[in-house]
């Protein structure tokens, strides 16, 4: 059997919006859910493809984020999607676990960029946006090495390095992500949610929480991971659907 061609198209809303009422095209409309999925699935050429068409209409949303989406993390993690999906609601649906996958974080949701970061170079300061990278394995074992011991319990699994690298002012950072699996069940749900300190105003970097917790201050971390000169040697930070964002500074680790 050959193979059909991948689809190389640069998706935009006047690509599919057309003009009729159905708000995404007379030829979109009339396509079955199978036969559009088709077409859907084989938009993997740039990833922001799905998000674009997900702000089309709600049928193009629907698809992508329940079906879509959900083939494409049990294809290229299908470790962390058979151990995370025991139930058809994953936290943060699987749109989110898709980002996760595929995203680094960037340096302000890994909690480089806070306000507490000295500012340099200039009163205005770059802003850190999400992007793309090509590691997609996880490991439930890196991510024990990351938590304290009384919490080794807890299912955290965390990008494998190498971490990728940003250059700022002082030295670089290596940036993971993560997730929790039961995350509302965990000890370190309960530990960040007791600590009077742990909750920032930082936005997730992979689905629509608008708060995370400081892993540090609530002392999720494990020891030996607390200060070099004067700047936490790993940062990370969850939000209520279990998603972690994180930095390493740049200095030997020996786990």
């Amino acid at each position: 059997m050959v193979s059909s061609p991948p689809v190389n198209i640069a998706v935009t809303t006047s690509t599919v919006a057309g003009s009729g009422g159905g708000g995404y095209g007379d030829g979109f409309s009339l396509l079955s859910d199978d036969m559009l999925l088709d077409i859907l699935t084989r938009l993997t050429s740039d990833p922001r493809d799905w998000s674009r068409l997900s702000c089309v209409s709600s049928r193009f949303a629907r698809l992508i984020r329940g079906i879509c989406c959900r083939s494409w993390c049990s294809h290229f993690i299908p470790s962390l999607t058979a151990d995370l999906s025991i139930s058809d609601q994953l936290p943060g649906g699987w749109a989110a676990l898709r980002k996760l996958s595929m995203c680094c974080p960037g340096l302000h949701h890994a909690g480089v960029l806070l306000d507490e970061y000295p500012i340099p170079k200039c009163s205005k300061r770059p802003i850190w946006e999400p992007h793309l990278v090509s590691g997609r394995s996880f490991s439930r074992e890196e991510g024990s090495k990351l938590l304290a011991s009384r919490f080794r319990s807890d299912f955290l699994y965390i990008s494998q390095w190498p971490g990728c690298v940003h250059a700022e002012t002082r030295r670089k950072y290596l940036l993971f992500r993560g997730v929790f699996k039961d995350f509302k069940q965990s000890f370190v749900w309960q530990a960040v949610t007791d600590a009077k300190k742990s909750r920032i105003e930082a936005k997730c970097a992979f689905c629509d929480s608008k708060e995370t917790w400081d892993l540090h201050s609530a002392f999720c971390l494990r020891r030996g991971l607390d200060f070099h000169q004067g700047e936490p040697v790993v940062r990370a930070f969850v939000c209520e659907n279990g998603h972690v964002s994180g930095a390493w500074i740049e200095k030997p680790m020996y786990m």
